[in-house]
């Protein structure tokens, strides 16, 4: 157990409740302009939902300059207020540098501080700064067996970026990665349990599509139709 940590938090999306597209729906007082426009350009980087995906839950982890931690979760709220398909909740929590490390720079320890009911009564209402216990996340028994978990651990440890083919939310193996890894490996990487693009960049990647992510080939990259690393 880590202890209580105290976290700012932010709302930003498109809902079925209003018409302004995507924006900001509500933040804690103590949200700088900058932690904001870094969630922003974040989730607008998440990418757009490719056809057949359905609803989903996932969530994401990136550093804000060089003294904050981003957690995010991004939730599907079906269609916005024009019935179009795709709106998104991204629910982000802030923290600084320290208090990522207090928590064993687990993002999915911070999964009990996320909601996902968001209505109009939320609309510009000051949410409140944030206190949450910290526990270690579990493990999946059958995630740790997970062939792709050790070539992911070596990319990682040796500054690689990994990307996962995945057809659902990958918090399970990313669970067992982060197991595996040193407490300096975790403080300095950035992941998304499932994500649609990949304009931010994320050390650990989980997607659906790899086919349309634009890739150097410096990446370990780890396809649907088999466990073993593409070269």
């Amino acid at each position: 157990m880590f202890g209580t940590i105290r976290y700012e938090q932010a709302v930003y999306g498109s809902f079925p409740f209003w018409n302004r597209g995507y924006a900001v729906l509500a933040r804690s007082e103590g949200c700088l302009p900058e932690w904001l426009e870094a969630m922003r350009n974040a989730c607008q980087g998440f990418g757009e939902r490719p056809s057949g995906v359905e609803s989903f839950r996932s969530h994401f982890a990136t550093p804000v300059g060089r003294a904050q931690w981003m957690i995010v979760q991004a939730d599907s709220l079906g269609c916005d207020d024009q019935g179009r398909p795709g709106a998104t909740a991204f629910h982000a929590v802030f923290v600084t540098s320290w208090t990522y490390r207090r928590a064993s720079a687990d993002p999915l320890a911070f999964v009990p501080a996320f909601r996902a009911d968001w209505t109009l009564d939320d609309q510009e209402r000051p949410l409140p700064q944030g206190a949450l216990k910290v526990v270690a996340s579990r493990e999946d028994p059958a995630a740790a067996l997970d062939p792709r978990v050790e070539p992911i651990v070596s990319a990682l440890v040796r500054g690689r970026r990994a990307i996962v083919q995945s057809p659902t939310p990958a918090d399970a193996l990313i669970r067992s990665v982060w197991r595996r890894l040193s407490g300096r490996t975790r403080r300095k990487t950035s992941v998304a349990t499932w994500a649609f693009g990949d304009a931010n960049r994320f050390d650990l990647l989980a997607t659906p599509r790899i086919g349309g992510l634009t890739l150097d080939g410096s990446e370990l990259v780890l396809p649907l139709d088999s466990p073993q690393p593409r070269p």
